[in-house]
């Protein structure tokens, strides 16, 4: 019992740092982060040699099948999932406006920062540009132009540096707003400006979302700890992470790997997609303070999930194939 209850709370720990690496150039130095690229899969799956380490993977997945399963058999937490969806649904009239604000303060942090939308790519010129976009974006002024131009930084910032992928959630927002062109309340609005009227547009809404958030997560996980574990391997030495939670530097990797990339996929396929998203949020929130990283460069990460807590999986998602609900159903 006492081995069960270690085990749990190391899981728990596990899946509270469980993003602790992403975007793992944001806390470490770049020297560091070139010095830890190359794959080294004897490292990473030697963690799989020691049967502790296979025991906890074991009772990690069956202790969180067994809570789920539990929650769901308790009556008052299943229809108090079912009353939260039914309010939520109340809630879509504001995605664009927390869309908005997400990007319009990710690209004024970016651009008082002296960066091109991501911490890692200090290149000048685009300070005054990503400020001015921010704010048009902020007060709702000419969305569909502003939306554009947001999408013209993300193809400049891609071409100048492919680590750019893990911040997909940021050009999903903005084809989301582009598409919608809903700048209520805004200046768009005030003044009566015509709309693009793009026919289907709130369809097609959540699985840009997924794609663009999950596409990010699913990329981090196999770029920073699949196939270049070493510099997940630098955090977790840096920020001695193995004496908050006793297991090894190669568990540790593989942990946060195989869990980023699990939510990324449930993102990506829209599988419990309300569920994910909250733990997803819970444990941005947990790993912002414990890392003390700049707010503007998870921003848009907190409005997407935001988003797609309020929208569920949406258009083309496992959720609303099967109908998984109560706690991911939506209509599409």
């Amino acid at each position: 019992m006492k081995k069960a209850i270690k085990y749990l709370f190391i899981l728990i720990g596990l899946i509270t740092f469980g993003k602790a690496s992403a975007h793992v150039g944001y806390v470490i130095e770049t020297g560091e982060l070139q010095s830890g690229l190359g794959p080294d899969f004897h490292f990473l799956f030697s963690a799989l040699s020691e049967r502790k380490n296979i025991v906890l993977i074991i009772i990690t997945a069956l202790v969180f099948l067994f809570v789920y399963w539990l929650s769901h058999k308790n009556y008052f937490v299943h229809h108090k999932i079912i009353n939260i969806n039914q309010k939520v649904d109340t809630y879509r009239e504001y995605i664009p406006w927390i869309l908005r604000l997400s990007l319009g303060i990710a690209l004024i942090g970016a651009g008082t920062s002296g960066v091109l939308i991501s911490p890692l790519l200090p290149i000048e010129g685009f300070a005054l540009v990503q400020t001015a976009i921010g704010f048009m974006l902020l007060a709702g002024f000419i969305l569909p132009f502003s939306t554009t131009l947001v999408l013209g930084l993300y193809v400049i910032a891609a071409i100048n540096d492919h680590y750019i992928l893990g911040n997909l959630e940021f050009i999903a927002a903005a084809l989301a707003l582009f598409l919608m062109d809903d700048a209520k309340p805004g200046v768009d609005d005030i003044l009566s400006l015509p709309k693009l009227n793009i026919k289907n547009a709130e369809k097609y809404l959540p699985f840009i979302l997924r794609i663009g958030i999950g596409g990010a997560m699913i990329y981090l996980a196999l770029y920073e700890k699949i196939f270049n574990p070493h510099i997940t391997q630098i955090v977790v030495r840096n920020y001695n992470l193995t004496s908050a939670i006793h297991v090894s530097e190669p568990m540790w990797v593989l942990a946060v790997g195989i869990i980023e990339l699990i939510v990324g996929l449930f993102l990506f396929i829209g599988f419990k997609t309300r569920l994910t998203a909250v733990i997803a949020f819970f444990v941005l929130c947990v790993t912002f303070f414990f890392f003390k990283e700049d707010i503007f460069s998870h921003v848009t990460l907190f409005g997407v999930l935001s988003a797609l807590f309020i929208t569920g999986g949406g258009y083309l998602s496992i959720d609303n194939r099967y109908k998984t609900a109560p706690d991911s159903t939506v209509s599409s």
